[in-house]
């Protein structure tokens, strides 16, 4: 399953942005678009960057202004009064992970997919005592950072090094410690890099804003920087998160006593000194905010704040504005089962879709999802050259190509498409049919210039609006229709070919009284078939099987008939003879026997006259004599069992359909 992770440029502002209103981003022009296609036109992206690391297309992306969807999965295992949650995408799986109170460290699994149950929950850690925030990198490796502790004699930074197979091996831990000694009960975290250089950002418990320098070497102990309480902004903070804007970054915060959320810019370069700008309660539907993350829609920014005070999910939009100016706001209720909300990840994207977790004090987890809209066909891609995509329903839509996803250089481009609906299709709906039927598609519309049909597969013509078809194998048929250059529509049609074939084998002659076997190796086989063989003479097996045997009485063809449970039939015929042109008995006998006869007589059944069938024992006596075509000796004589032996017999007999005369002698052996 392809899945990408949102992880949002970590950002500040460059110096001071002018009062006013200032326009988001420049355009990147990452890829293009054409500006108008009609409904179900294949609409194929042009003038492709092609320098990035990764590419991510959204063909049809969530609505981030309407209210998500969302549900609470319950209590979870390993998850205890969380102190901070972070997940990530590695290998085609997410992982989330969650730092307890105590200090023990979960990882989650998310084996069907983040709209799936967590599976494999598995402690990594002991971590250390009062965790207060975690954050997780990648810089060719993956890293989770830790901060915990009460005060200066025991708080520290942790770092997590996963190894070579990524996010699903066990870490191992490092304990940084209390650089410089001015972690004093740190909480919440955040990292970014710029350029090639790695920053962090923490808070201790006095509420003062610490940097940390970590340079080139993410894995090295870094130098710490205390920004302060910068104009007494920060009270109670709960949650950081960044962005970054042309070359400005800035850092966003919720404080919980001021129900308030600030910005902290700090120009183009992370070691500015800040400034904050406290955005309030932004109508006062901030309450307690204990979450935060932004993301970049297009033109527009969208962030999500979580409430404690009131259990809902809060928007912010900077629509087509700057982000260094004052968002709008709207509380969409509790959309998730919030309860007692503890915290608030980063952004997850899977199959087009947006995802949040949240986790609760009472140990559960709430999922906020913004579903991708149905409407194109495929609805995302990671290929740098997607596939061509379809938008089924007028209207104007917005294609998204984020490039270097995870990345410090990480862009978003969006292009606008408008769609507009073609004169109304008819076409032929799916169908099954019978083996070897023919069957009439058609593809309707008054403003279409032409129709083309593919493939060429056991059709009678390849144009016009009525075609006729008789495959031997299920098949798609695909209906292009032309309007113009940007309104051409191909449609599907499946024709389902429902199996069923007879084989009743070969036509043969046989000897008159002889036993043939009916069927061929073409014959259909399985539960679904039924089987009769017509007419019913001579058989010697039952005629409700594919295979059966048969002793025919003169000339007959026989035919097989077989249904399925489609209701499809179909029939096949073999012409078997039995010519009379000799005589054919056994060459031995066994008086009650086990092959059932138990008597010796004529095999031939188109013997119309016996003038004579008799039987001589080795002195020439004769001990069975008879006129009836199907008179047979029992093996005794005189009412006593005839000795073991050879016998001899001779017949004088005329055949049914020629008359002709056949006079034989010959030899049998009695067993006992």
């Amino acid at each position: 399953m392809s899945k990408r992770l949102l992880l949002l440029a970590s950002s500040l502002l460059s110096f001071f942005i002018p009062a006013g209103k200032t326009h988001a981003q420049t355009d990147p022009n990452l890829f293009k678009l054409p500006d108008t296609v009609c409904n179900g036109h294949e609409i194929v992206p042009f003038n492709i960057i092609q320098t990035a690391q990764n590419y991510f297309w959204t063909f049809c992306p969530p609505n981030l202004a309407s209210t998500p969807n969302g549900n609470n999965i319950g209590p979870v295992q390993s998850v205890s009064n969380t102190r901070g949650i972070v997940m990530a995408e590695d290998d085609s799986f997410y992982y989330s992970f969650h730092i307890n109170a105590s200090g023990g460290l979960a990882r989650m699994k998310y084996a069907n997919g983040l709209n799936g149950l967590p599976s494999m929950i598995t402690g990594i850690g002991e971590g250390a005592v009062n965790p207060g925030g975690i954050y997780l990198v990648n810089n060719g490796a993956w890293h989770l950072f830790e901060v915990a502790g009460t005060d200066n004699t025991n708080s520290k930074l942790i770092r997590y090094d996963f190894g070579p197979n990524g996010l699903k091996s066990l870490p191992t831990e490092v304990s940084l410690g209390n650089i410089d000694g001015a972690l004093n009960g740190p909480h919440e975290l955040y990292m970014v890099k710029e350029d090639s250089l790695w920053y962090g950002f923490t808070f201790t418990k006095n509420e003062e804003l610490l940097r940390l320098d970590f340079g080139t070497n993410l894995t090295g102990t870094p130098t710490l920087t205390n920004l302060g309480n910068i104009d007494g902004h920060f009270d109670d903070v709960t949650s950081i998160t960044g962005i970054q804007e042309l070359d400005n970054w800035h850092l966003f915060i919720t404080n919980r006593a001021t129900n308030s959320v600030n910005r902290i810019s700090f120009g183009n370069n992370l070691t500015n000194v800040p400034f904050v700008v406290d955005l309030g309660t932004l109508g006062n539907r901030i309450k307690e905010p204990v979450g935060i993350v932004i993301t970049k829609d297009c033109d527009s920014y969208y962030g999500f704040v979580l409430n404690f005070g009131t259990a809902s999910l809060v928007t912010l939009n900077w629509e087509a504005q700057s982000i260094a100016n004052t968002p709008t706001a709207d509380n969409k209720g509790n959309v998730a089962g919030f309860t007692t909300i503890a915290n608030m990840s980063n952004i997850g994207r899977e199959n087009g879709a947006m995802y949040m977790l949240a986790t609760n004090e009472d140990n559960s987890i709430s999922k906020i999802i913004y579903p991708s809209c149905t409407n194109a066909t495929p609805a995302f891609s990671d290929l740098r050259l997607p596939p061509s995509f379809v938008i089924d329903e007028p209207g104007t839509y917005t294609v998204f190509l984020t490039i270097n996803e995870g990345l410090p250089t990480v862009q978003t481009d969006c292009e606008q498409v408008y769609v507009y609906a073609h004169t109304p299709l008819t076409i032929s709906n799916d169908t099954l049919i019978c083996q070897r039927d023919t069957i009439q598609l058609s593809a309707l519309s008054l403003d279409a210039d032409s129709f083309k049909w593919t493939p060429d597969y056991y059709i009678d013509t390849t144009m016009g609006q009525f075609v006729h078809v008789n495959p031997n194998l299920s098949v798609q048929y695909t209906v292009t229709t032309y309007y113009n250059y940007n309104c051409i529509v191909k449609t599907p049609i499946n024709v389902t070919v429902s199996k069923i074939a007879a084989d009743a084998g070969p036509d043969r002659i046989v000897g008159d009284g002889s036993t043939t076997i009916l069927g061929g190796p073409g014959t259909s086989l399985g539960t679904q078939y039924s089987y009769e063989w017509l007419p019913d003479i001579g058989f010697t097996e039952s005629r409700f099987m594919p295979i059966t045997k048969v002793r025919p009485p003169y000339d007959i063809t026989y035919y097989l008939n077989i249904t399925n449970s489609d209701g499809c039939k179909t029939i096949d015929s073999v012409l078997v003879q039995a010519p009379c042109d000799d005589i054919h008995l056994p060459n031995a006998f066994k008086p009650n026997g086990i092959d059932g006869s138990g008597k010796f007589g004529l095999l031939n059944q188109e013997l119309v006259k016996i003038n004579y069938f008799k039987i001589y024992d080795r002195w020439g006596k004769e001990v069975f004599s008879t006129t009836d075509p199907h008179g047979k000796w029992n093996g005794t004589v005189d009412g006593k069992d005839a000795p073991m032996g050879v016998y001899m017999w001779e017949v004088d007999a005329n055949c049914a359909n020629t008359q002709e005369r056949y006079r034989r002698s010959g030899n049998v052996t009695l067993l006992r």
